[in-house]
């Protein structure tokens, strides 16, 4: 499982974080069936809508089997309900349980 935080990669620079994110993202196609699910909270729930840069890769990542949950409180936080075009809009229980059943969770 891979829990989402943010929508940058790293401290710093943003613009530098952006980019390190989305090659993260698109790199995570090659671990294959040990990517099951993707977790998206905080402002990494812009990852999932309409206009991230990410959107075709996280569609494929879907279509191929991973599980996508995308925070609902979050996505309401930033008004963003209605734009998320990628994954389950969930709560923290899923979240969680999604988090207990996970061998390992790497954080980013």
């Amino acid at each position: 499982m891979v829990m989402c935080g943010t929508d940058s990669l790293g401290s710093g620079d943003r613009e530098l974080g952006g980019k390190l994110m989305t090659s993260f993202l698109r790199t995570l196609e090659e671990m294959g069936e040990e990517l099951w699910q993707l977790v998206f909270v905080n402002s990494g729930v812009k990852l999932a809508i309409e206009t991230s840069e990410v959107l075709d890769d996280l569609k494929r990542l879907e279509r191929n089997g991973t599980t996508i949950l995308v925070c609902g409180t979050c996505l309401t936080h930033f008004e963003l309900l209605e734009k998320k075009q990628v994954g389950v809009t969930t709560n923290m229980l899923d979240i969680v349980t999604a988090m207990q059943l996970a061998d390992k969770v790497i954080n980013v």
